[in-house]
């Protein structure tokens, strides 16, 4: 992604065998860079709002079975905002 300044990772984790990596940008401001590897290879990278990273640790099942199923069923469940709306933009 061009653009993008790192600061500092926020967590990572592995999971069922794919590796999640939050980190906190400087630019854009207020977001975070996601990304998400399986057996050492990039499988989806994408910008979240910062302050709902850590829905994505929480949803790492929903998300797992979602890439399982070519679906962003999971990422969009961690991106909800429970009214309808949602940070995730696929």
């Amino acid at each position: 992604m061009e653009n993008i300044k790192k600061e500092k990772i926020a967590y990572t984790g592995n999971h069922r065998g794919y590796v999640f990596t939050a980190t906190y940008l400087t630019e854009p401001k207020a977001e975070a860079l996601i990304e998400i590897e399986k057996d050492g290879k990039l499988i989806k990278e994408f910008l979240f709002p910062a302050y709902k990273i850590f829905n994505i640790a929480a949803h790492r099942d929903d998300i797992i079975d979602g890439l399982e199923q070519d679906s962003d069923r999971g990422l969009r469940i961690a991106g909800s905002n429970g009214l309808g709306g949602n940070s995730y933009q696929g």
